[in-house]
């Protein structure tokens, strides 16, 4: 029988042996500051898989707890003071991890899109719990959709991507017999550039810059809104993978450096920002697996750096142009290693966080964390071969709620032949046609219109 066959109180004693997942662990600066995001609103991610083939929502329950028994095995908890977790088991709390099913015969874009305004803005429970929720929704006998959420401070995008393809092989008739990935030790001690005292020293200055900078950047939340909801971009746009590729390739940029550029070119082009002198602020996260010593491909987890890039708002000049001097300046960063610093810059803004009350924090939230907009692009073409080649999966896109660090996420996900581009933002920040606009624009530049729009 396997780990994720095993009642859960079983599987505590199952993994009993391993006490690093039944001891207090320390958390990196990035998850510790996203907790304490939550204290004004939900930091939930989801990824929406399409699944072609023979499966039933009993088949599916089974896949599923079968994945989990890998990669995340028993529920989890977070200490009082937000720095520490730890997975256990206590009689009566965690319980089976939250799976619902339903059916759909037309339309299922609105059941998905109804899931995901609900669960992007549902606070998990606290105390020991599972940081996913799954919604499994049937369309036909031989396609399905499944909506994984799950609390973004425990899992970065890639471990979210691993689990779900832990799903998809286990629905195949696969054994998962590798080693479990466990989770991922803290970045200082497995990142290199972390433990050079030197490297601590300019951490510092690179943090007290990044706040300085991001003081004259333009952002959308001066403060944190009432009644506030992450709404999703359900109209996401499905557009082909070769012509994003000429477009790229034809400028000399890569697809990241033409994201970023249509982004900062958008918000410029539209009456969403004001002000002549002021910057556009906008962050992407980068996957570290492959940087750690040695390497972590699977691990649960944050494992990830990041950098903001900031360029000043400009009119009159070609887009082509633009791209090129974004692509300048993130193979600068890319160069110097500072995306290896972020981790450390929100350790130190956690730092500050705690030193401030409730009310200062509402005020000042915004202003530690200035980006106008988050930036993803990720292809998991070479990740997920073979369900690609199978036919077992059809179609991935990926949701990232904004919390206060961002008042907008544009992701794009390649899968197959084809990217998938999705927004979240803030509902009283932005309204669904600025959105729908921006996404319009944004999509022109990924397919080569790169005349005045």
């Amino acid at each position: 029988m396997s780990l994720a066959e095993l009642p859960v109180l079983e599987r505590a004693r199952a993994v009993y042996a391993d006490g690093s997942l039944l001891e207090w662990r320390p958390l990196n600066g990035l998850q510790r500051m996203m907790l304490r995001w939550e204290q004004f609103c939900p930091l939930n991610a989801a990824h929406v898989l399409t699944l072609s083939g023979s499966v039933t929502a009993s088949s599916l329950g089974d896949a599923v707890r079968a994945a989990l028994g890998r990669h995340f095995p028993l529920p989890a908890e977070v200490c009082s003071g937000g720095n520490r977790m730890r997975c256990g088991v206590r009689l009566g709390q965690g319980g089976d991890v939250e799976l619902a099913v339903s059916s759909v015969h037309r339309q299922p874009e609105l059941a998905i899109a109804g899931v995901l305004d609900r669960e992007l803005n549902r606070y998990f429970l606290g105390g020991l719990h599972w940081p996913f929720r799954f919604h499994a929704i049937c369309e036909t006998a031989d396609r399905w959709h499944l909506v994984v959420v799950y609390r973004h401070a425990f899992m970065d995008s890639r471990g979210i991507s691993a689990l779900c393809r832990s799903v998809l092989r286990v629905l195949r008739g696969f054994e998962l017999t590798e080693p479990a990935p466990g989770f991922a030790p803290d970045l200082s001690s497995i990142v290199p550039a972390f433990s050079d005292s030197a490297a601590a020293r300019h951490s510092v200055v690179s943090v007290s810059r990044e706040i300085f900078h991001g003081l004259g950047s333009w952002r959308a939340q001066q403060r944190f809104a009432g009644p506030d909801r992450c709404v999703t971009g359900v109209e996401s746009e499905s557009l082909s993978l070769s012509a994003v590729l000429h477009s790229a390739r034809s400028l000399g940029v890569t697809v990241q450096d033409l994201l970023l550029a249509a982004m900062h070119d958008s918000l410029s082009q539209m009456s969403l920002v004001t002000g002549r002198r002021q910057r556009i602020g906008l962050y992407t996260p980068v996957d570290l697996r492959q940087e750690t010593v040695p390497p972590v491909p699977e691990a649960s987890g944050q494992v990830l750096g990041g950098y903001t890039l900031r360029l000043p708002r400009e009119r009159g000049g070609s887009f082509a142009d633009l791209a090129k001097r974004v692509s300048r300046e993130s193979q600068a960063i890319k160069r110097s290693g500072h995306y290896r610093l972020y981790e450390r810059h929100l350790s130190f803004m956690t730092a500050v966080w705690d030193r401030l009350s409730h009310r200062a924090n509402e005020v000042a939230g915004p202003f530690l964390a200035p980006v106008a907009a988050l930036a993803s692009n990720v292809n998991l073409n070479v990740f997920f071969e073979d369900e690609l080649q199978s036919g077992q999966l059809l179609d991935y896109s990926r949701y990232t709620g904004t919390g206060i660090m961002t008042s907008m996420m544009v992701g794009l996900t390649t899968c197959g032949a084809n990217c998938r581009i999705s927004t979240t933002h803030h509902s009283t920040l932005f309204a669904e046609s600025e959105i729908r606009e921006l996404r319009r624009r944004v999509c022109c530049r990924l397919l080569g219109e790169f005349q005045q729009l």
